[in-house]
């Protein structure tokens, strides 16, 4: 090749070059849109072919580009422009920040083709410092302080107000004052509800007694049973008395103020009076006793529980036992004098009752139901109801009779049982199993005198 057509080429090259890099290239302005801004001399991947550009677009000034994570340069009047080989190895997405703002969003690149740019715009946020506080009441029209200072009536929503606590304070006529303190995250908004109590000129008074069940007399007005809460009494000194039989009355003042609860705990002191002692079985034994809700302790299997120092008057005694149904019994009880109850039971299980048996003559088996029970004379428990009662004995005709048995009584049946000629000795009886033994020891007693 000739020096000439060497340098033909190259002028050719050079020539290239120029039109797929403008001069701008080397680094300096672009303008893109009308907007003016950087140009950087990044490429976007691996060295590759044709050359195109990506320009970002921010909504400030002197925002960081980050492209896949990497810092690539800063805006300028809001523009960033980076030169890419579009066949070089694609970038993926893109960022922008700045110091006060939050982290504009994120895109995702495509890479341009030879002599094409792409624009992308990120938006960034400024990063709020402060808060708002609402405020708001019932009923409206408060007067609203904010860290002492007046900002309007509710409801009204004040900003400007510094991360964390903040003191908040309602009033308003003929209610009591309201504070309290909200706390204001950056960005966001506190709300203060309040709910006014109106300044009253009433009061209440609550009225617990030991023991309860006491009448309740306000200035000699009968108001109700201890315990009890009186609303809507006048402020000032009221005279309070309470009675109950049995003990002395009690009585005292009181100061109510206004929409505030006064409480009062009176103990009231049983008379004295003479008492009596009282005497309780149960049956069967072994329940347990309470006199009057109370509980005393276990009657006896046998005799009675002792229970002194009983108050004159009437009571209540009431037993409890397993198996068996609750029963309570009234009783009065005179001083000094001596009262008794018994309290029978009745089973929560089948109502029983006893069947007797005999039979003419006696050692007859029998059976009810067809159930083996034993051997006459007989006493057995049965659940109340009709049964058939059958009789047998050896050398006799079997005997049956229908019986009934009713609960807690004992019922009495018996049989005069018939001689049976043909059957005097059954096979299968003791009696003839003797005979049998009896004939065959006598056998051999002969067998062996003949042998001798």
């Amino acid at each position: 090749m000739s020096c000439k057509t060497g340098s033909v080429i190259g002028i050719l090259l050079i020539a290239l070059l120029a039109i797929a890099v403008p001069a701008s290239a080397a680094g300096g302005m672009y303008d893109s849109g009308g907007a003016t801004g950087t140009w950087g001399m990044t490429v976007g991947g691996d060295v590759g072919g044709g050359m195109g550009w990506i320009t970002f677009h921010t909504n400030v000034d002197g925002a960081s580009i980050y492209v896949d994570g990497a810092y690539e340069g800063v805006t300028v009047n809001g523009v960033y422009t980076m030169a890419v080989y579009s066949t070089g190895t694609p970038l993926r997405s893109a960022y922008a920040a700045k110091s006060g703002y939050s982290e504009s969003n994120r895109v995702s690149l495509t890479m341009p083709s030879p002599g094409e740019n792409i624009d992308y715009y990120l938006t960034l946020n400024p990063i709020q410092t402060t808060g708002s506080i609402s405020v708001r009441s019932s009923p409206s029209n408060a007067v609203v302080y904010i860290d002492d200072v007046y900002v309007g009536t509710t409801p009204v929503t004040q900003s400007g107000y510094t991360q964390g606590y903040h003191n908040v304070r309602i009033t308003k006529s003929g209610y009591q004052e309201w504070a309290s303190s909200v706390y204001v995250y950056s960005g966001s908004t506190a709300t203060a509800s309040a709910t006014l109590t109106p300044i009253e000129s009433y009061g209440s008074i609550y009225v617990s007694s030991t023991p309860s069940g006491a009448s309740i007399y306000l200035d000699d007005n009968y108001v109700g049973i201890s315990p009890k809460t009186i609303s809507g009494v006048t402020k000032g000194g009221h005279s309070l008395r309470l009675e109950k039989s049995g003990y002395n009355t009690w009585e005292s003042s009181v100061t109510v103020n206004p929409g505030q609860t006064s409480y009062v705990y009176p103990t009231l002191q049983p008379v004295s009076a003479p008492t009596g002692t009282l005497y309780v079985t149960s049956s069967p034994g072994g329940a347990y006793i309470y006199l009057d809700g109370v509980y005393q302790g276990i009657a006896p299997a046998s005799g009675s529980m002792v229970i002194s120092n009983v108050a004159s008057g009437m009571h209540t005694v009431t037993a409890k036992l397993s198996g068996y149904q609750d029963a309570s019994m009234s009783v009065t009880v005179n001083g000094g004098a001596t009262a008794s109850v018994t309290i029978p039971l009745k089973s929560t299980g089948p109502a029983m009752g006893y069947l007797s048996a005999s039979s003419m003559p006696a050692g007859a088996n029998v059976y009810v139901n067809n159930d083996y029970m034993g051997v006459t004379p007989l006493t057995v428990a049965l659940a109340e109801g009709t049964y058939n009662v059958r009789f047998s004995l050896a050398g006799y005709y079997d005997s049956t009779v229908a019986a009934t048995v009713t609960a807690g009584a004992t019922s009495s049946v018996t049989s005069s049982l018939t001689p049976n000629p043909g059957n005097v000795q059954k096979s299968g009886s003791p009696a003839f199993a003797a005979i049998i033994g009896i004939f065959a020891v006598a056998a051999l007693l002969v067998a062996t005198r003949r042998n001798d």
